[in-house]
Parts: C-alpha cells; structure tokens; sequence
C-alpha cells in the first residue's frame, strides 16, 4: 500500500521503543553509547553587509578526502536564525565506551574546528589567515569558512563524533551546506545523522546518508532573496519578463535548496514552502533505487511527492506519478507567461536508494547488545514538498532526542 503523506510525516517523527538500558551492571565491560551535553564552542560577529559579508558557510563534514577522516561529525545538524549580527555554533559529543570515564577521554579528543582552508589542516597548524574560530568572540566570521569536528588523535574512534547546532542571522540569504553521515558502525546503535533547517532565508545544499533532512523556509522569502526589493517587485508584477525584469537582466539567481543522499543511501525529505499557493518553484524529486511498480513490500517503492497545500502543480511533459511515483519534475504555482517554464525557486531532492532503515537516535533507547534488529525501523527514501506541514512543529520537535 502507497503510504500517505500523514503517515510518512508520522513514521519520520517516531521515536524508538526502549528495548533495552544502558549501564545495567551484568557483570562484564560493554560498550554502551554516551552523549555529552549542548556546548557553546563558537559565538562571534558575522556581517552579512559590507566589505565583510559572508556569504558562503559550509556546516559538518564526512572526512571525506586524504587525510580527513578524523572529521567526521556523524551526528545530526540543526541551522536555525535569529535577530542578532553573530553565529553560534553548539556541539554534543557522542561516543561508544566501556564506561564513562573511557567516554570523557574521546570527548576530550573531540573539539571544533573552522577554517577557509582545505581539510584536512589540523587547528593548531592553521595560519592566521585560515583559521576562523576566535576563542575570545571577537574576530569576524570569514566568508568561505567550513565548521567541522576535529579528532586529535591518531585515526578518530568509528563510534564517536557530535551533533552540531548553529544561529546565524536572518540576514544571511545567501550560500549555506550541510554535510553529515551515520553512526552507524555498531549494528545494535544504528544513530542516523538528521539535518534539520529552521527559517532558511536563501540557498542550502544538503547531503546525508540514512537520515531525514526537513528544510523549512522562511514565510516571508521570496524566490530570489539576493535581489534588491526595488529590482525584484517590479519582476514579481510583470511575471518575471525577462525584457524588463532588473533581477535577471542584472544576473542575479533564483535561490535553490538542494538535498541528496551520500552514495546508495536512503534518506527521507521534506520541503517546507512558504504558504499562500503563490511561490513559485521548480521541482526535481527523484528516488533512483530500484522501485518496482505494484511492489508492496516495503522498501521497494519509495514515493516523490508534492502536498496539496504546497499550491498548483504542472508535471513535466512525460512524467506519469501513476506508473513512476518515484520521480516528479515540474513547477508549482508557474506564474503563467512571460516567465519563463522551469525557472523559479529551485528544489531538487534525490535519494539513491529506498529502504527499510533502523534507527536509535538517543542512547536512553539503545536495544542492547546483540539486540540490533529490535531497533524501530522504517521505510526510507521518500521525497515531499509542502507548505504549513512542518513550520509549527520546528527543529526542537522533528529532530529525535534533541
């Protein structure tokens, strides 16, 4: 059976069952998973105008590269905004250990790090010019930095890294990335690395692996943020002509916000539009795994959809949800003419595969050892675009244990 979207929307918020809990004194040393608590590691000045505007940050990284694998954060990442001229970025360390003390020692391994520069530079090696974290939260934010967990030591624990939790301003309209992965090297402590933006402003780039990503755009942007009100009114009201239109005859772009899984992962999205059915958008949501149509077996046929309350919907030519609910491209709420078809704000979500995935996401659920299968499991892969679905609940509700 094809699932709805309100039990799609109900399987992403669920929790898992307690099986099982850590600490029992059986008489021998397990590992068992620790989480520290929320941290201020980051809290300095970011300007968004000026001879200092940044405009690109990248969140999280998966080690990937030379060199790089002891940046791996592995943990779910938040990006929210507020009414302030400053970034603030939390971390949660997490581990797997014997004991607390064993715990305290990777955590202590564990710190932030940001820089302009490539991975894999460690902190104490970064030249001034590189380096972006002021301990003292004096020094401007640079444009162009990467914030990622550093592990000092020899090769970072499998079973370690943080969650990342980052407030930039409302005023930052411009280039944002996410990166994260799974913890899921224990197979009896399967933690998945969500992503959760609250009140996105401009342009996100979002990559994950078995997690679920929820992208909740401002109310009040519009589909091309960067463009001077003045320029972007005037091509509102005349349908975005492209012969008088200032925003495109001055080159500036639509804004997009982009999701996809890490390689032969599944991942569930959700879009979050501003609502009034009159944002315009072009879509692109497409699982590639292999879906079988008439397949009821969960995991066999993951579902692209865009909500109702999202607004009007035209299907590219060719595209029939009928036999290939996997994929649906085309525009919602077009405008109608001059604009021109397939421009607008740019959604494009991807999954490469659609399975059934495991999942604890706190360590208060951990199943046990050698209970891995009776974590809560669910179908994932599933694309959706909606308007209103998410925004009351925000990051605080959809993120697991947070």
């Amino acid at each position: 059976m094809k699932r709805s979207f309100l039990s799609m929307m109900l399987a992403a918020l669920a929790l898992p069952t307690v099986a099982g809990c850590p600490g029992e004194d059986t008489g021998t040393s397990v590992s068992e998973p620790y989480r520290d608590e929320w941290r201020t590691v980051i809290d300095q000045p970011f300007a968004t105008e000026g001879d200092g505007a940044v405009t690109s940050i990248q969140i999280g990284s998966t080690g990937v590269g030379s060199g790089a694998g002891n940046f791996h954060n592995r943990g779910d990442v938040i990006v929210q905004y507020h009414d302030s001229d400053r970034i603030l970025v939390e971390m949660r360390k997490f581990t797997m250990a014997e004991s607390q003390e064993l715990a305290d020692d990777d955590f202590d391994k564990l710190s932030i790090w940001g820089s302009t520069g490539s991975l894999p530079n460690i902190p104490y090696n970064l030249s001034e010019e590189d380096n972006c974290v002021d301990p003292n939260g004096e020094m401007a934010w640079q444009s162009g930095c990467t914030v990622a967990v550093f592990y000092d030591g020899q090769q970072q624990a499998e079973r370690s890294g943080a969650d990342l939790r980052v407030t930039l301003p409302r005023t930052f309209i411009y280039d944002l990335t996410v990166e994260t992965e799974d913890n899921a090297e224990d197979s009896d402590y399967q933690n998945r690395g969500n992503v959760c933006i609250e009140g996105l402003p401009g342009s996100a780039d979002v990559s994950l692996s078995n997690g679920t990503a929820w992208v909740i755009l401002d109310e009040s942007m519009p589909e091309m943020p960067e463009c001077p009100d003045m320029q972007r009114i005037p091509c509102e009201e005349s349908n975005w002509d492209t012969t008088t239109c200032g925003c495109l005859i001055n080159d500036f772009s639509f804004s997009q916000v982009k999701v996809a899984s890490n390689d032969a992962q599944s991942t569930d999205v959700f879009v979050d539009i501003p609502s009034g059915g009159d944002f315009w958008v072009a879509h692109n949501l497409r699982n590639d795994g292999e879906n079988e149509p008439g397949d009821e077996t969960p995991g066999a046929l993951c579902e692209s959809v865009v909500d109702g309350s999202a607004g009007t919907v035209t299907l590219n030519e060719g595209i029939d949800l009928g036999t290939a609910p996997n994929v649906n491209q085309g525009m919602i709420n077009y405008p109608g003419e001059p604009a021109t078809p397939g421009a607008g704000f740019s959604i494009q979500a991807s999954s490469d595969s659609c399975q059934v995935v495991s999942a604890t996401e706190d360590p208060d659920n951990f199943v046990g050892l050698g209970m891995g299968s009776e974590q809560k499991s669910e179908e994932r892969g599933n694309l959706t675009i909606c308007a209103g679905c998410l925004r009351n609940s925000g990051c605080a509700d959809l993120i697991p244990g947070l």
